[in-house]
């Protein structure tokens, strides 16, 4: 059991890894999103870098939060159905946001 295992430990590390590295790149993208859209409304310089520096705040945060809970999530559930679900509604939520920051 435990051979059959080490394919899919491997795979769920290095999908981790790389959901965790995106969603670190997207923190940038998303602070340019917002900063983009409060600059088509108004033109306050100030409140726009209040803006971006709570948002890398809270992104940061909820980031931290995802990567170490998710980790765990998936270190308790490795090769099952319930770690493959999350990691595709992960890539599906992180796509997304790219997609649309092409737009934003």
């Amino acid at each position: 059991m435990q051979s059959r295992q080490a394919p899919a430990s491997v795979l769920a590390l290095i999908l981790w890894i790389a959901t965790a590295a995106v969603g670190l790149w997207e923190i940038v993208i998303v602070r340019g999103m917002l900063l983009r859209i409060y600059a088509r409304f108004w033109s306050d310089y100030w409140p726009a870098v209040n803006l971006g520096n709570w948002a890398v705040f809270i992104l940061g945060a909820m980031w931290l939060v995802l990567v170490v809970g998710g980790g765990e999530y998936h270190y308790r559930r490795v090769g099952r159905r319930e770690s493959w679900r999350l990691f595709g509604w992960t890539i599906a939520v992180e796509v997304a946001i790219l997609i649309l920051a092409l737009f934003i």
